[in-house]
């Protein structure tokens, strides 16, 4: 989901100035316990955002909030829980997900068959459940997902993928949503063949990436609300990451400025290339 953290749109004004001296407290508390620094996001939708943890846990301060951000504490789990994107569901997008199981993955797997796939930002697991049911269905027994997300806690959700609504499932014919999940307690539960085909690890995008090299990376509606100069740091990491003629899957409203400057070649709506 970000790093997979981001700050919603709408809403009222923040009623924090812009110059509040308990934002450096707030910014350097949660750097130091948790890695996400809030100069990396646009500071209107922050101050927003910040405002309504205030609301919610009844602190009167920036301040006061910083001086709350412990350990454990149930402020940082709220803080945590507003802050990521947990908005997802199968197949999301469903034009673009079929072209990347008809078209991207079978082009990329006759040149690997071990494809190795990162989805950065994979919040609940709906996205790398969704890519384990098109490696199963093709065959590709050797591929593999790192799955990642900053948020330690929906990922214990998406490890146990039990969790899935109707509403994830929407975009699935019956025939396959029948095939790899099971009513569960008013929920959906994944099934068993897709778990193997998946890692999940906690990462910070706007840390150094993973090491591995990777045929398919996918970061979708993760970086809306960063900087410009934050979502450059992650294309770059992004595309480190890819090998020679591997493929960068973004969201469809996303778009990757002059994406040469970092070896990109626009495919085709939401695919970038890396030069071979």
């Amino acid at each position: 989901m970000p790093n997979d953290f981001t700050p919603p749109t709408g809403g009222t004004l923040s009623t924090i100035r812009p110059d509040d001296p308990g934002f450096a407290l707030v910014r350097k508390r949660l750097l130091d316990l948790t890695g996400i620094d809030l100069d990396c996001y646009k500071r209107p939708q922050m101050l927003r955002r910040l405002d309504a943890i205030l609301t919610r846990c009844r602190l009167g301060s920036l301040t006061v909030l910083a001086a709350e951000l412990k350990p454990g504490s149930e402020v940082l789990k709220e803080f945590m829980e507003r802050f990521t994107i947990n908005v997802s569901e199968c197949f999301r997008d469903r034009p673009r997900f079929a072209q990347l199981q008809h078209e991207i993955i079978p082009t990329l797997a006759r040149r690997n068959p071990a494809l190795r796939i990162w989805s950065a930002g994979c919040s609940y697991g709906a996205e790398p459940y969704s890519l384990a049911i098109i490696l199963h269905e093709a065959g590709l027994k050797r591929g593999h997902i790192l799955a990642t997300d900053i948020d330690p806690k929906i990922l214990d959700a998406a490890r146990a993928g039990a969790n899935f609504t109707t509403n994830d499932l929407r975009n699935l014919s019956k025939e396959i949503a029948g095939r790899y999940f099971t009513p569960a307690g008013g929920h959906f539960r994944a099934a068993d063949a897709l778990r193997p085909y998946i890692t999940f690890r906690q990462h910070n995008l706007l840390a150094p990436p993973p090491a591995e090299q990777f045929d398919l990376v996918l970061c979708r509606n993760v970086t809306i609300y960063f900087t410009e100069e934050s979502k450059d740091q992650v294309t770059e990491y992004l595309t480190r990451t890819l090998r020679p003629g591997g493929v960068l899957f973004i969201g469809e409203t996303e778009t990757i400025h002059r994406p040469n400057r970092f070896g990109l070649t626009l495919r085709t709506t939401s695919f970038y290339e890396r030069a071979a």
